[in-house]
């Protein structure tokens, strides 16, 4: 995978890294299903089972059909299984979409410059290990995720996430730079988007530094500032901005 992600894993990597993600979830799930899910307020882990189920099962057919899902949705016989029997059943059918097209085969997605079944492979193994991670967290026992990973996953959630936030009569055109692993990110937060550039502005409003992992965590508000950084209104507009996206 090349531009529009510059700092993308293979295709195989990140297949590899969904398919150990969803195995440490199907390995942890059975003994912790009303286990309370501490990034998201309300959720047990069968909750998060449930939902990563129909996420796998939605953009399974995303690719399949070549179009968004419609109808009833989820589909009623989804509530029926057991929560690890259904994202086992759902992961089964999304990888088998995968093995049946190439990564640049069309499927439906929302971003219009990229219609490919390699667009849901690359978010696929950014959903899972946030919420391999948030399974993890329930039973104190969150590890982090892996820094390739992670450096590829601060660029989607800022390229492929944040465009999907709402208008925002509240945003004040605050720029805020991010560096993680050599790398930078500037936004500026206006009402109606969030630009990026892919590199330091030594004037922006606020500077916040970490380690991939932990970087990433807090952009999908799973972690607090990375160590060292300082609480802003700018970062915390930011996170706002990504909440309304994610």
């Amino acid at each position: 995978m090349t531009a529009p992600y510059p700092y993308a894993l293979t295709f195989d990597q990140y297949r590899e890294r969904l398919a150990r993600d969803h195995s440490r979830m199907v390995e942890l799930a059975p003994s912790s299903l009303d286990a309370e899910v501490p990034a998201c307020p309300g959720w047990t882990v069968e909750d998060l089972l449930r939902h990563t189920a129909m996420v796998y099962l939605h953009k399974a057919e995303s690719i399949r059909t070549g179009a968004k899902p419609t109808g009833t949705w989820p589909p009623a016989e989804l509530a029926l299984l057991q929560p690890v029997h259904a994202l086992q059943q759902c992961y089964g059918r999304l990888t088998e979409q995968f093995d049946a097209h190439a990564p640049e085969d069309p499927a439906f997605t929302w971003v219009k410059d990229d219609q490919s079944v390699g667009f849901w492979i690359r978010r696929l193994a950014h959903e899972t290990s946030i919420h391999r991670y948030d399974l993890e967290s329930a039973l104190d026992s969150a590890t982090p995720i892996d820094p390739d990973l992670a450096t590829d996953g601060i660029d989607e959630i800022l390229t492929v996430m944040l465009v999907r936030s709402k208008p925002d009569d509240d945003a004040t055109g605050a720029t805020v730079t991010l560096r993680s692993a050599g790398l930078a990110w500037t936004l500026a937060i206006t009402r109606d988007v969030v630009t990026l550039e892919r590199q330091v502005s030594d004037r922006a409003d606020a500077q916040i530094s970490g380690r991939p992992s932990e970087l990433l965590l807090w952009l999908w508000g799973r972690g607090p500032l990375p160590e060292g950084a300082r609480p802003s209104a700018p970062a915390e507009e930011l996170r706002r901005r990504l909440a309304s996206a994610t």
